[in-house]
Order: structure tokens, then C-alpha cells, then sequence
């Protein structure tokens, strides 16, 4: 019986599995264990992925999963120019290629279904997915640069929420090179098991951390904390710059 305690995760993740990423899986493992995380949630891109290449990087996940780690399987699916769809927990490929016919087979495979740095071009489209999905990336450190809060997306999960109290702010490094900042995280209250900890991302129970700030998965911040996350997360910016150049 696993105990519930709070694991720290990171999400969006990719590795050497994807054609775009630098890191090998047990590089990514290595660092971010030492850096504090106790998971990863991957989201290798699947179009890179043919059945015996897949295969390999499911056994090279649970080989590299311990008590103390999670390396947990997901992928990351591409529709037209600005839509991707993450699928947390998903460990096989699905021949879906629209957006309704890959949340459906995403949470058929057991996973959490998650809009990707939604661009301003492709908002429109999320409105009428939203009731399938899961929730979006309200911030990606590597689209909204690194340590800016997207405040804009803030007010778009807001408007979600109101028809669709399910829907979820995520937060995902998005990682591929190792120059980029990993303290984006999330925190959950959860057993270190893959079906519990989906389970908490998909009920929202998780909240969104930048070193000491906090979101929570409802968005639900005050003005007040709105202008504090402005300030702090500018601060957080500039000394990101400082320690890298």
C-alpha cells in the first residue's frame, strides 16, 4: 500500500525519444531527482515514434522507475499547425488524428488529456474541446519564457471554468535542451504511483510552483496575487538571466 505524500513533478517532458530533444531518458532522470523532483511526467512527440521505437522507450520508462522515482510514460500529438495534445499516462500510440477522436482514445488509454501551450490563433478552438478535455497549459516555461506568468491564459481558464468546473490549469517545462529552466513544477498530495498521481491531475488536486509562488490548478488568484506574481516572477526572470550568463 503506497502512503500519500506531496510529490513534486515535472511535467511536459521530453527526451532523446523525441527528435527535437537532447537528453537521454536516464540523463533526465538523473538531473531532475537531484534538482528535488520525485517524477516526470513525459510527453514524448508520438509522430517520431514508430511501434519497435515506442516499445523501447515503454520498457526503458518502468526500467528506470523506483520507489524513490516515477518516470512515467506520456505523449505529446500534433493536429494541424497549433494544436497539440498531451496525454499523460498514455503508453501506446493512437491512431486518432482529430482533436474529439484523440481526447476520446487518450482517456480510453487511461490518461489525462491536456491542451499544449495554446497560441492565441488556436483559443477559439479549445472552447468547444473543453468539455472533453481534461485542462490546458496555462504556462510553458519554454513558450511564455520561462518565469512569466501568462496572465492571458489565467482569464481564458477562468471563462472555461464557468461552464466546465472540471477544467484544469497546467504548468509544463516543455523540456527539451538542458539549458532550460526546470523549476517549473507541480506539487500533488499522492501516492508515488502512476494511476494515483493521474488520478490527482486529473481532479485538479495538484498546484503549479515557481520557486516559493503557488497557483492553484482552479487559476483562482486575486488581483492582489495577480500583481505579486507580476512582480515576483519578473524578479525570478531577471535572476534566471543572471545565474545562466
Amino acid at each position: 500500500m503506497h502512503s500519500t505524500e506531496r510529490q513534486v513533478g515535472a511535467l511536459h517532458i521530453h527526451s532523446s525519444y523525441s527528435h527535437d530533444a537532447e537528453w537521454p531518458l536516464a540523463r533526465c532522470k538523473e538531473v531532475f531527482k537531484r534538482e528535488g523532483y520525485h517524477f516526470l511526467a513525459m510527453t514524448e512527440h508520438a509522430e517520431g515514434l514508430d511501434r519497435e521505437r515506442a516499445t523501447a522507450w515503454l520498457e526503458e520508462c518502468d526500467r528506470l522507475s523506483d520507489p524513490e522515482f516515477l518516470v512515467m510514460p506520456g505523449l505529446e500529438f500534433s493536429v494541424g499547425r497549433n494544436i497539440h495534445l498531451l496525454g499523460f499516462g498514455v503508453r501506446k500510440l493512437l491512431p486518432g488524428r482529430t482533436v474529439e477522436a484523440l481526447i476520446d482514445q487518450i482517456h480510453e488509454a487511461g490518461g489525462v488529456a491536456v491542451w499544449a501551450h495554446p497560441l492565441p490563433a488556436a483559443m477559439n478552438l479549445i472552447y468547444p474541446a473543453a468539455e472533453a478535455l481534461d485542462g490546458m497549459e496555462i504556462w510553458n516555461s519554454r513558450y511564455h519564457k520561462g518565469s512569466r506568468l501568462p496572465l492571458r491564459l489565467l482569464r481564458a481558464l477562468e471563462k472555461l471554468r464557468e461552464t466546465r468546473p472540471a477544467f484544469h490549469g497546467f504548468a509544463g517545462i516543455d523540456f527539451h535542451k538542458g539549458s532550460q529552466d526546470r523549476r517549473l513544477s507541480v506539487a500533488v498530495e499522492s501516492p508515488r504511483a502512476a494511476s494515483a498521481l493521474l488520478e490527482a491531475l486529473r481532479a485538479g488536486r495538484f498546484t503549479i510552483q515557481q520557486g516559493p509562488l503557488s497557483i492553484p490548478s482552479t487559476g483562482a488568484l486575486s488581483l492582489k496575487e495577480q500583481i505579486r506574481w507580476m512582480l515576483q516572477t519578473s524578479f525570478l526572470k531577471v535572476e534566471s538571466n543572471a545565474v545562466s550568463s
